[in-house]
């Protein structure tokens, strides 16, 4: 298949201002000849140079042409046996076409000549395969429906269209790819055999379309608002690249042998282009997929004089670009609506928001070659965008998969586009700085490395090639994927702890704001040892089938806190975003904070069932290898009448143990109470293997995963509580990955916890730990436990002690209270003390003091901050804002000062409760070593 870049050079140019959303002024007169659709520095010699001096690329051409060939030597004794298969109505020349939603209804009307036919349904998916072209019978038009082999028993078998999928548009598309391609081989050498059939075969097809009516849809639906001509969607007209093609390269043919014809087919370009701009979606990715279908016809298209109703080239480029209408806004526009403008994040699930800003960076390169001139500085946010994608990636160089999303690499192509841009209109320091960027994320030797392109003669007519300077230096990850990463504008945040593929820690959380989201709360993922160990679910196997509307797309599938079974509310749009209420360290910072810490504190209103939702986690880094996640999660409902709350943690994995705290087996039974049989919405039913027990203690959880010849744990713990019940179960796999992991592994069901907390679980809050390691690096946490101040109910305290004579006690709190347990006293929602060997450090991630043994660290002229003291052999401190630093007075007499860095500040000797102490005011300081000493 040949690749499509739309590329065409005008002589004029584009006056910009200042202002992002100046206006683009296209030429009064294109003076490229045909093709415009291939590279504008090759021409036919160029081409026929190549191939006769090229051995790969006169292979690569000469595939291209033996496989249309047949074609072309069975047109010359039987010119209809392709345009046959083509899906038409051949026989009623149906004009109107009605659909019942996402389904074909029938159609009626009576044209002159057959009319394309439209497609089954608006779901991709189906049981039947698309026929190979030697199958299709001729002129096929049945009452019967279409008749087609089934994928599951391999028989043919009459099938309604509303069962068929895309089979209808595919087998068309598949046709006018021959037509293309024979097209093409026709324009670099000039044999009119070819041309003869891709002119025939486009002939039929285009009358067929001239004659064919916008589909009606009978429940008058949104169907109606995002219908194409022959696809329900305008966004896969897929054929108008194939159409615009064969059109392109025989354009100088038909005008020479068919020119009657030409305002039948023109006029049929521009009737794809009206409804791909009249339908759609004008405020999400479907707006770059709608622009590029109408700049490629608009691209082949004359000037506007040369049709009666001035709707040329230049007509419909502005319309694209400048105009904004109901269903389809202009490129700025658009831009400015779906971006944040500080971060580069497009407001779509991650994968979406990835590739729409390379669609952007593409047709940022269409234009540079069409209108000669760098639009890049008119859409200032796409370099931001591509700037941000390595935020979305986890140590392994996964993104993220929020929402409607999938796991896998960051792309090379839109950082090649940028520099591509930068090469061409010497933007020295951008081009090395995505260079820079670029050899971070790939390996620079493989990159500079030429290799022979899968198809080198598309590589050469298009022009594809971009020279990477060799002398740029690769950047450093953790310049470009931060600790921490707040998005507001899809409710998405990031953790991160190190970038070592095998010892980093992160996780993701995200709520449901912008598109593509799914209805799940405050749900996260987490990493471990090389692998996304809790994984989100995908989207499932389509957008209109049940497993993604009643599963995937539902709390159930993820890793959150569902109320009373029912929490459940608008998924792909929608408009539900959690509030951050603190987080450290602060998003984009990139230096100065304690780098073994990082937490976030987060609040969510579940609105189907009114809850408030808060979410506690945080990542504690207690080695080179070693670390943790603790997640503290609070459920009640508004009116304090929730029955249960459910927490669901998926992991990857073949088996899940569940032991008390002093390794005893758990015995839990056959149950029945995950369905919507007994009140929970539909994603519970996809649930299976359901076991459970009621229990009043802790427990430790074991997910053993077997991969690539080494074994993986997440290793989880979870506090007590009588009202509770476990369940453990086994849930759908998760679609989110695809041909990353081995395939059994990908395929096999999640292993799955449930606890229940029967009545409120703000106050008795789930808690859990979570450490993953291997059989080589066992875990390193020895016992876990909770405690709880009487008097402060929405207080809890976690201690976890590791085997390594280290002891960590958390605190959180949902008000700035002060708590007190041993002798450690806090003031704030979320703090940490360790004490390692003789190390003692405090951590307030929000919250005003913290003190112990005579060490207090407390937040000036604000009611809650950061800040971090380590005590030991070497002092070290970081706060974000001014702070009161108090340290136990075993000095001898004299004034006291406080080292940091070159600055000395002066301390003041008190005493305080009867003991004597030292206190400094520090300013804002970065993460550093300090030293307290007698003044000299």
């Amino acid at each position: 298949m040949i690749k499509k870049v739309v590329i065409l050079i005008f002589v004029f140019t584009v006056f910009f201002t200042e202002d992002a959303t100046a206006q683009f002024i296209f030429p009064d007169e294109i003076s490229r000849a045909h093709p415009r659709l291939i590279s504008s520095a090759v021409d036919r010699e160029a081409i026929l140079k190549a191939i006769d001096t090229s051995q790969a690329i006169k292979a690569s051409f000469e595939a291209i042409k033996n496989d249309v060939s047949k074609y072309v030597n069975q047109f010359k004794t039987d010119k209809d046996w392709l345009s046959s298969r083509l899906q038409m109505y051949w026989e009623s020349h149906a004009t109107n076409v009605f659909v019942k939603g996402a389904i074909f209804h029938h159609a009626s009307g009576k044209a002159p000549v057959p009319t394309v036919r439209f497609t089954g349904q608006r779901d991709y998916v189906t049981d039947y395969k698309t026929p190979k072209i030697e199958d299709v019978k001729p002129y096929f038009e049945d009452k019967r429906g279409l008749f087609l082999q089934n994928k599951n028993t391999d028989k043919w078998e009459w099938v309604s269209p509303e069962k068929t999928g895309r089979v209808i548009e595919n087998t068309n598309e598949n046709i006018m790819k021959i037509a293309r391609n024979a097209a093409l081989v026709y324009f670099v050498e000039g044999d009119e055999a070819y041309a003869k059939l891709a002119q025939h075969v486009f002939d039929v097809y285009m009358q067929g379309l001239y004659y064919r009516n916008e589909p009606v849809d009978l429940e008058h639906g949104n169907v109606q608002n995002v219908i194409g001509l022959t696809s329900f969607q305008v966004i896969k007209e897929n054929i108008v690249d194939e159409l615009a093609e064969t059109y392109d390269f025989i354009y100088d043919y038909i005008q020479e042998n068919h020119k009657s014809r030409n305002d039948i087919y023109t006029a049929s370009l521009k009737k794809l282009a009206e409804i791909i701009i009249k339908n759609g979606v004008p405020d999400n990715n479907w707006n770059l997929h709608q622009a590029n279908k109408v700049i490629e016809i608009a691209l082949v298209l004359d000037n506007n004089e040369a049709y009666k109703d001035g709707k040329g080239c230049q007509y419909y480029l502005n319309r694209v670009f400048n105009e904004s209408e109901a269903r389809q806004w202009s490129v700025n526009d658009v831009l400015n609506y779906g971006y944040d403008q500080d971060n580069g994040v497009w407001n779509e699930s991650a994968g979406y928001a990835l590739s729409v800003a390379e669609g952007f960076t593409h047709l940022a390169g269409v234009i540079e070659e069409a209108l000669g001139v760098d639009i890049m500085p008119n859409m200032p946010v796409i370099p931001k965008a591509v700037k941000v994608m390595p935020q979305y990636l986890y140590p392994n160089k996964s993104i993220v998969a929020f929402g409607d999303s999938h796991y896998g690499e960051l792309k090379s192509q839109p950082f090649l586009d940028v520099i591509s841009n930068a090469q061409k209109f010497n933007k020295k320091t951008e081009e090395a700085t995505f260079t820079s960027m670029l050899f971070m994320l790939k390996n620079k030797q493989e990159l500079l490395t030429k290799k022979a392109p899968k198809n080198a003669f598309n590589a050469f007519v298009y022009n594809t090639n971009v020279t990477l300077n060799k002398t740029i230096e690769a950047a450093e990850l953790t310049d470009y994927a931060t600790a921490s990463f707040y998005a507001p504008n899809v409710s998405w945040l990031a953790m991160r702890n190190g970038m070592d593929k095998h010892n980093g820690l992160m996780i993701s959380q995200a709520a449901s704001l912008g598109n593509h989201a799914h209805s799940n709360g405050i749900a996260m993922e987490l990493y471990g040892k090389g692998y996304i160990l809790a994984p989100e679910g995908g989207r499932g196997s389509s957008y209109f089938r049940n497993d993604y509307r009643q599963y995937y797309s539902q709390f159930p599938a993820h890793n959150t806190v569902s109320v009373n079974g029912k929490s459940q509310y608008n998924k792909m749009r929608s408009y539900y975003a959690f509030e951050v209420n603190a987080m450290y360290p602060a998003s984009e910072r990139k230096s100065g904070y304690y780098p073994n810490i990082n937490f976030s504190d987060l609040y969510f209103n579940e609105p189907s069932t009114n809850a408030d939702q808060n979410r506690v986690m945080s990542i504690v880094r207690t080695g080179e290898n070693t670390g943790y996640y603790i997640d503290i999660f609070r459920s009640k409902t508004k009116a304090g009448t929730a029955k249960y709350h459910d927490y669901f943690y998926h992991n990857l994995g073949q088996e899940l143990a569940f032991s008390t705290l002093n390794n005893q087996t758990i015995s839990l039974k056959s149950s029945s109470k995950l369905n919507s049989k007994s009140g929970n919405i539909k994603a519970y039913d996809f649930l299976f293997d359901e076991m459970s027990t009621r229990i009043e203690t802790a427990f430790k959880a074991i997910y053993d995963l077997s991969v690539n010849n080494e074994q993986v744990q997440m290793n989880m713990w979870m506090n007590a509580d009588e009202n509770r019940e476990l369940f453990k179960v086994k849930s759908p796999h998760s679609e989110a990955f695809r041909k990353i992991l081995p395939k059994a592994i990908e395929e096999a069901p999640l292993l799955t916890t449930v606890v229940r907390q029967y009545g409120e679980a703000w106050n008795n809050p789930f808690v859990a730990v979570y450490e993953p390691s291997t059989n080589k690096e066992p875990a390193t946490i020895k016992t876990v436990e909770t405690f709880k101040i009487d008097s402060k109910p929405s207080f809890i305290g976690v201690k976890i002690a590791s085997k390594t004579n280290r002891v960590d006690y958390v605190f959180s709190s949902t008000s700035q209270e002060v708590c007190q347990h041993q002798s450690i006293d806090f003031t704030g929602t979320f703090g940490m003390l360790t004490q390692e060997g003789n190390v003692t450090i405090l951590f307030i991630g929000a919250g005003k003091k913290i003190s112990f043994n005579g060490y207090t660290v407390e937040i000036l002229g604000k009611k809650s901050s950061s800040a971090t003291l380590v005590t030991g052999e070497q002092f070290k401190l970081t706060n974000n804002d001014a702070i009161l630093l108090t340290v136990p007075d075993t000095f001898k007499k004299g004034a006291m000062v406080l080292n940091i860095g070159f600055k000395q500040l002066n301390g003041s000797r008190k005493t305080i409760d009867g003991k004597k102490v030292v206190q400094f005011k520090v300013p804002p300081t970065n993460y550093q070593n300090i030293s307290i000493k007698l003044k000299a």
